[in-house]
């Protein structure tokens, strides 16, 4: 039930590995590796889990993931043909940094304290500001075209730039531990995708008991110690994530018919469930509130 373990190569010449991801959907599994990592998404949307941490992504986020916290950027369910459309895209740009290299330099020099507390901080993941995105994304995509002594210096310009942030949130919980070594590698996928493809429709801890193939007291023990949360907990911010894009993306579409659309047989039980997600706010508010984002 553990989240897939990936191996990350870098080349000879540098330690740092960056990546430019442009694909249909994004199809990496849930998984974890040793390096630290940061992502900016250039185009997509969807539900994206880090450690306990569950919370919708869009185009602009810039998040800072630490070693061996588990992680997965999941895009919305679409149709085959909706996802071969060429206009619907998921484009992201990575860096990747290897935890042993970075540490054996930060405890040599003095002058890298504020590198050691970042990626202290990145335990927990780190999302960063729209504002802090903006500031660095034109060298964050350099750094990809980059080669030898000058990607080391736009890497660690970028890393400066981060350590000098002060609007960003921490997002897993402060005592979230990942439990990485249980004996079913695949579960945890098989899960998420199969919430993601069912989400609408009503799941039983029975079904995913006997996807599991345990009991279901098992399964909720299991479940609870991958995730730092109950399977329901997981499933309502899934639904209720998912809510808050149909709430922006279809202003027209009655709330009612949102919450039914997102897995909620009564509108009364999505209004309680959506304000003890979003700290009291009501689904009227949300949409006032963000009514610009879209």
């Amino acid at each position: 039930m553990k989240a897939s373990f990936y191996k990350i190569i870098f080349d000879e010449e540098t330690p740092f590995r960056c990546t430019y991801i442009d694909l249909p959907a994004f199809n990496h599994p849930w998984h974890f590796h040793p390096e630290c990592e940061l992502t900016l998404i250039l185009e997509s949307e969807g539900i994206r889990y880090i450690g306990d941490h569950t919370s919708r992504f869009k185009a602009g986020d810039l998040i800072l993931v630490g070693s061996n916290l588990p992680h997965i950027w999941m895009n919305n369910n679409k149709s085959k043909a909706h996802l071969e459309d060429v206009e619907e895209r998921s484009r992201r740009i990575t860096l990747q940094f290897p935890v042993d290299f970075m540490n054996g330099m930060f405890k040599r020099a003095k002058e890298l304290e504020p590198l050691v507390q970042l990626f202290k901080l990145a335990e927990r993941g780190i999302s960063f500001s729209k504002k802090t995105s903006r500031q660095i994304e034109s060298l964050f995509l350099e750094i990809n075209e980059k080669n030898g002594l000058r990607k080391w210096i736009a890497v660690f310009d970028l890393l400066f730039q981060l350590t000098e942030a002060t609007d960003y949130d921490l997002l897993a919980s402060p005592g979230y531990t990942p439990q990485l070594t249980s004996k079913d590698h695949n579960l945890m996928n098989k899960v998420f995708n199969h919430i993601r493809n069912n989400f609408e429709n009503k799941i039983t801890l029975q079904d995913m008991a006997d996807m599991a193939c345990l009991t279901k007291p098992s399964f909720c023990r299991l479940f609870k110690q991958k995730t730092g949360k109950s399977f329901f907990v997981f499933l309502n911010e899934y639904r209720i994530n998912n809510a808050k894009r149909m709430l922006l993306e279809n202003k027209k579409m009655p709330i009612g018919d949102v919450a039914l659309h997102s897995g909620f047989i009564t509108i009364q039980h999505f209004n309680k469930k959506f304000k003890e997600l979003n700290g009291g706010q009501t689904p009227s508010q949300y949409i006032e509130k963000n009514k610009k984002a879209f």
